[in-house]
């Protein structure tokens, strides 16, 4: 399939814009803002209409803080299949609380399963949780993380130009270290953002500050976590390259690491990317594809 560059040619992708006023059916109340619509904690990527009505698929950002950089899937995901971003809005204290607001809003959304779960690094983490949960109470659920590594180092957190690189902007400051000028302002990496995302998202150098903030509580919540034990199997995506671009030693240990926590089986899928190029436009295409040839849904605890 090709791949989808500009959110602005996605059919089923939410804008908030003047000119797509309708576009996000699906999502809790919004104040005037556009950005405080984009930053909230559900982004309906491509909210449950007559025509969309799968098991809905639900992406958690992580310390990523938006969950803009799934918008891609639309393009690889059959279109039937609701899909959700779960972004960190709000201040998070430790993965179980994550985990338990965003369980909240998957059970608002769709108050029974089918469901599927897709989480990035610290996302990741809070995707395995709420799949436990999920699956004590007999729900049928499909887990997939990626670079997630429950005896890994806790995640960097993302400075304002890391978080316009995952949504595929090119701003300032990255051109001034190839050229010598003056470095970026979070408001000129705001714009560069803007205009990356083709006006389907609008915020401002404050909110940038903002979503670096959150990004930094979301990485410290890694440290100390412990995973618990998850009723069925899991399918982990592992970066085959680390952040420097060299290729990973033993990718395969991310799986045994895995094995303690999960009762059936942990298969591991290496891809030629970096942890912050897993959920690239080129790499979600693998993404999809891992989605589709997972096993349907795991076993329960009933």
């Amino acid at each position: 399939m090709s791949t989808v560059d500009d959110p602005a040619d996605l059919p089923f992708a939410c804008g908030w814009t003047a000119g797509r006023p309708d576009s996000c059916s699906a999502e809790s109340a919004v104040d005037e803002r556009a950005e405080s619509a984009a930053t909230a904690m559900v982004l309906p990527i491509r909210p449950r209409t007559t025509s969309v009505d799968g098991a809905p698929l639900f992406c958690l950002a992580g310390e990523a803080v938006l969950a803009w950089n799934y918008v891609g899937l639309v393009a690889h995901i059959d279109p039937r299949v609701p899909i959700y971003g779960l972004q960190a809005s709000t201040d998070p204290r430790t993965i179980r609380d994550y985990a338990t607001r965003c369980l909240a809003e998957i059970r608002r959304i769709s108050p029974h399963g089918p469901y599927q779960l897709l989480g990035w690094s610290a996302g990741g983490f809070a995707a395995h949780e709420v799949a436990v949960r999920l699956r004590a109470a007999g729900e049928q659920v499909r887990v997939v993380v990626l670079a997630t590594d429950p005896e890994a180092p806790a995640p960097a957190p993302l400075s304002a130009d890391r978080l316009a690189s995952l949504l595929g902007a090119e701003t300032p400051a990255l051109d001034a270290a190839v050229e010598g000028t003056a470095a970026s302002t979070s408001d000129d990496t705001a714009a560069a953002i803007n205009a990356a995302m083709a006006g389907t998202i609008d915020i401002t150098g404050d909110d940038l500050d903002r979503l670096a903030d959150l990004s930094a509580k979301a990485a410290r919540m890694v440290s100390g976590h412990r995973p618990s034990w998850l009723p069925g199997d899991l399918t982990v995506c592992i970066p085959g390259r680390e952040p420097g671009g060299t290729d990973r030693l033993d990718p395969g240990a991310t799986v045994r690491r895995w094995r303690p926590y999960v009762e059936g089986a942990v298969t591991g899928f290496v891809l030629d990317a970096t942890p912050d190029e897993l959920t690239a436009p080129e790499v979600l295409s693998e993404i999809a594809r891992i989605l589709a040839t997972t096993p349907p849904f795991a076993r329960t605890t009933c």
